[in-house]
């Protein structure tokens, strides 16, 4: 099973579609670890620290919302019923009303005294879209990698199945003139606002393999860019895409 690498609490990709609309719904059932998920239900009880059980709002049938910064920030501050239990142990009597954006928190951050509603809603934290117009600060990372190779890094985010189509479209197309993809979070790319950025996105560097000065940028392109029919003059802009660091300052 695969988690989302920014949580402290171990939040499961196939929770995508809560965590790229921040809205979880009735019967979502969320552990503060692995083992919860992993094991034999007769092993995995007894490791069981934190449990989280959502009881409203209802879960909506038919598909998924359109993911969108407004939708997101929307339900952020929208109403979330929910049971906390320890051990097993239920910890109130009813439920506890809090707001999405609260219960993102306390999964984000591993701090559950931000579920109490009389406290400060925290902020939304910064979306994939904003992390890659800020690239420029992981260039000192994609140095450190380089190694005398061109590298392409940009920002991805599982929960954002847009994102996640880029990165699988450009993953495809640099298989074969780069190296293994080194996936590392924003703050270990240098990333200086790191602890603002949601705990779905990450970097992704891929260095050219055969240490080729050749444009990296054009290969990109390639993966990404549809001109519009009947234009004059080409509008690829890769920055809004990735990076691209030359294999020398």
């Amino acid at each position: 099973m695969k988690y989302f690498s920014g949580f402290e609490w171990a939040v499961p990709r196939s929770f995508c579609d809560a965590v790229s609309l921040c809205k979880f719904e009735e019967g979502d059932l969320l552990y503060d670890n692995k083992h919860s998920y992993e094991k034999e239900w007769a092993e995995a009880r007894k490791l069981v620290n934190y449990t989280i059980q959502v009881r409203y709002p209802s879960r909506v049938a038919g598909g998924v919302e359109k993911t969108s910064k407004s939708v997101f920030e929307t339900n952020w501050n929208s109403e979330v019923r929910i049971e906390l239990y320890k051990e097993h142990k239920k910890l109130q009597a009813g439920q506890i009303r809090t707001t999405q954006g609260r219960l993102y928190t306390a999964l984000w951050r591993g701090d559950l005294s931000v579920l109490d509603a009389s406290s400060p809603n925290p902020k939304p934290p910064s979306t994939v879209m904003s992390v890659t117009s800020k690239l420029g600060e992981a260039e000192e990372k994609a140095h450190e990698i380089s190694n005398g190779s061109p590298v392409f890094y940009m920002a991805r985010d599982y929960s954002n199945s847009v994102s996640t189509t880029k990165h699988r479209v450009i993953n495809e197309y640099l298989f074969k003139h780069s190296d293994d993809p080194i996936v590392l979070t924003p703050g270990e790319a240098g990333l200086k606002d790191h602890i603002s950025i949601a705990p779905s996105v990450e970097i992704v560097f891929f260095r050219r393999k055969d240490g080729s000065d050749a444009d990296f940028s054009e290969i990109v392109k390639k993966a990404v860019y549809v001109p519009t029919k009947g234009a004059k003059k080409c509008m690829f802009n890769i920055n809004k895409h990735g990076r691209v660091t030359c294999s020398k300052r």
